[in-house]
């Protein structure tokens, strides 16, 4: 495929279900944005901070109808709560009904990539997804969230391996308690609320 804006050979990212452009960063999706492996629903409001790859503003979002995301429209990555993701996986692993998505091999290239978080600007911790699935997330410990690119969530729910067992309930990792008084940098602090209060609706 060509590059639509630069006319360069556009590169196909099987694990991202896109193309991308090495010349000048442009994305091409395979699926629209409400996609149903993968659907998000933009807001029509923004938490006033960019992404951390695109340096465009972030958007508020739902993903499978009930959870709220910060969502990048250039390369729709997403900053998502952890403890929300951690649900979300083990509810739609639970349900998933299609046939098992062969994972491709995990890219180590992603292991030594940085990324800072959006809420604090810290460098998040870079590592594998211990879980289902070859793919490689972003978190930030401090802040209680994680940062996932195009189509990880999806191959997530869809890599081969055991499933949870109906009516069981996930493990929901534990919430910071955030130190306002300490963060008065974090540029998502906007009357005393911070990205995770912003994700939460709290």
């Amino acid at each position: 495929m060509q590059c639509k804006d630069c006319q360069e050979e556009m590169r196909w990212i099987a694990n991202r279900n896109h193309h991308r452009c090495l010349s000048c960063g442009k994305y091409e999706f395979a699926s629209p944005l409400d996609d149903p492996a993968e659907p998000l629903v933009l807001l029509g409001e923004s938490p006033g901070v960019a992404c951390s790859k695109c340096r465009v503003p972030l958007e508020f979002a739902t993903l499978h109808g009930n959870w709220r995301v910060c969502l990048c429209p250039q390369c729709r990555g997403f900053v998502i709560e952890k403890g929300c993701l951690a649900t979300i996986i083990h509810q739609k692993r639970m349900s998933f009904q299609g046939e098992d998505l062969t994972p491709t091999p995990m890219d180590h290239q992603e292991l030594k990539s940085e990324l800072d978080c959006p809420a604090c600007l810290e460098v998040m911790e870079t590592h594998p997804y211990y879980g289902p699935g070859t793919v490689v997330i972003n978190s930030c410990e401090g802040c209680g969230v994680a940062w996932l690119d195009h189509w990880e969530l999806a191959a997530i729910i869809q890599a081969p391996g055991k499933r949870p067992d109906r009516g069981s309930s996930p493990i929901v990792p534990t919430r910071p308690a955030i130190d306002f008084a300490a963060r008065e940098s974090d540029p998502m602090l906007r009357n005393g609320a911070s990205l995770l209060h912003l994700l939460l609706g709290i």
